[in-house]
């Protein structure tokens, strides 16, 4: 899970690089969320042409639907988040995801989750609280998007597990990842802007990186509890805040140091808070 978390902020790395370009149009979110996805897949295509049309076969349809949805928008709301704000602070806010994926897994899983796992929630919370810096007047857009983002992928996170339960990673992510290229593609029509070749490597990057990801989460969420590993997510704000400074010059705030240290706690309270086991 800390590893897949690199390549997840690599990904949104490679979003805030194409929209920061110099050269070329500045391209709508929903043509980036559809780069994503059609580069993502095009990863994927090699192995998909050695499985066959059986790769495509699935008893869970609705669960794959539903995985779709939240993950279409989470990704879109996401790369539009980082285009409004600094990289590590709107990967920041939108990974408070595993707090509302521990909800989710409460009311849809059934989990059980000891109270000490709450009390790593509202420190989280809190955490998100300094980062969106109210008292200096940043209850911004940026930072809405980059909420409702977590909203969504804590949907997503609950949905994963169902579907690794039952399908096979592949099976998984070429039903995600075809089904998401054509519903960003189709939303993407409007505002769609031919690319500079500069921003080719960017989106191909997007979808690739992303694509590896995904199958260490798949394979994270098949062996663990979603209460457990959620709070893993966590570690990616390491990773955002060291390419935030590497490839954008982002140098983190008191504000992100604060709050990020309070959601690193929160992770840590909630991963290793386990319920006990009644023999």
């Amino acid at each position: 899970m800390i590893v897949s978390c690199a390549f997840f902020a690599g990904a949104n790395a490679c979003a805030k690089g194409v929209q920061i370009l110099e050269v070329g149009p500045d391209l709508h979110p929903l043509q980036i969320a559809f780069a994503r996805f059609a580069f993502g897949f095009l990863t994927l295509l090699p192995f998909i042409l050695r499985r066959g049309r059986r790769v495509f076969r699935t008893r869970i349809p609705i669960t794959h639907g539903l995985r779709i949805i939240f993950g279409a928008a989470g990704v879109t709301a996401s790369f539009a988040a980082v285009g409004m704000m600094p990289l590590a602070d709107a990967i920041a806010i939108a990974w408070t995801s595993p707090i509302f994926a521990m909800i989710f897994a409460i009311l849809f899983l059934r989990e059980r989750v000891v109270p000490l796992r709450w009390a790593g929630a509202a420190l989280g919370l809190v955490g998100v609280v300094i980062m969106n810096q109210p008292g200096a007047g940043v209850l911004q857009t940026g930072a809405l998007v980059a909420l409702l983002s977590a909203v969504l992928v804590g949907a997503e996170v609950v949905t994963i597990r169902l579907l690794a339960q039952s399908d096979d990673p592949l099976t998984i992510l070429a039903i995600n990842n075809l089904s998401g290229a054509v519903i960003s593609g189709c939303a993407a029509i409007p505002v769609f802007q031919m690319p500079d070749l500069a921003q080719l490597p960017y989106l191909i990057g997007v979808g690739s990186v992303m694509v590896c990801g995904q199958l260490l989460f798949i394979r994270a969420a098949a062996i663990g509890e979603a209460s457990f590993i959620a709070p893993f997510y966590y570690s990616t704000l390491i990773y955002a805040a060291l390419f935030g400074l590497l490839f954008f010059g982002e140098i983190p705030g008191l504000h992100l140091l604060a709050g990020g240290g309070l959601i690193v706690a929160s992770g840590l309270v909630i991963a290793f808070a386990r319920p006990r086991v009644v023999a």
